[in-house]
């Protein structure tokens, strides 16, 4: 393409081979590691990571180590929706709304908001109306808490929503609404979305909601494996239970 033509800028070239360094198995790296693994002089290094850090495509941890940072998830997440929206993640989602008798959508993080993007009704009678595209908040409801999870977010909460693969509540983002939801992921461990499960509170119980759990993660799971573009993610997957955002 003749858009793709003529001189490139070497100080994005070398940001981005930052972000390449990263592997499957990395969750965080030093300096002197990155310096090695880019061929770049350590202080140039330290520049760009901090710009990077800046933009949130960084992060330096308390070991003063660097990691990938939420935009780097993110940016990658709306990458990959685009090819798998309609043709990966939506037959999976029928699937487990008729196996559940509920309704089910895919929540993704948008800026400060999580959207749904996808909905499907399971045939429940008091489901009531699903907005696509209607910005909600991170922060209350399981599937925002999930994606808050699952790109980093410190915190109790966060850390044991990361232990256990899934999060439940009642009540919380909207009265009268209750759901369960689990992480999906692409490649490189790439968190991309998360998949509900929405009940009336009014027939809610913990219990309730937990039984739904074994159905959900198994289609969680074939999603990530599905979405996953190389192999390392998939070998990583298999062996994890719960715990995948590497720490």
């Amino acid at each position: 393409m003749a858009e793709l033509a003529g001189p490139m800028v070497e100080a994005v070239t070398r940001a981005l081979a930052i972000l390449d360094a990263f592997t499957i198995d990395d969750a965080s790296l030093r300096l002197t590691e990155l310096a090695r693994r880019t061929a770049l002089p350590k202080n140039s290094v330290l520049r760009l990571a901090r710009t990077l850090a800046a933009g949130g495509y960084l992060s330096m941890t308390e070991q003063r180590e660097w990691r990938l940072g939420p935009a780097a998830a993110w940016l990658g997440a709306r990458y990959q929706v685009a090819f798998d929206l309609h043709n990966t993640i939506e037959p999976e989602m029928r699937s487990l709304a008729q196996a559940t008798g509920r309704s089910v959508s895919y929540f993704v993080h948008d800026g400060h908001s999580r959207i749904r993007l996808l909905h499907v009704h399971g045939g429940d009678a008091n489901a009531g109306v699903k907005r696509v595209g209607e910005p909600m908040p991170m922060d209350r409801g399981s599937p925002g808490q999930v994606l808050l999870a699952f790109s980093g977010r410190q915190g109790a909460l966060y850390d044991t929503i990361r232990k256990h693969g899934y999060h439940l509540t009642i009540g919380e983002a909207r009265r009268g609404r209750a759901s369960v939801s689990a992480p999906v992921f692409g490649s490189r461990w790439t968190i991309v979305g998360a998949i509900t499960i929405g009940v009336p509170a009014a027939e809610a119980t913990e219990s309730l909601l937990r039984g739904y759990v074994p159905a959900l993660v198994a289609a969680t799971t074939k999603l990530s494996r599905a979405l996953a573009q190389d192999q390392a993610s998939i070998t990583k997957l298999k062996h994890s239970s719960a715990a995948w955002f590497p720490t």
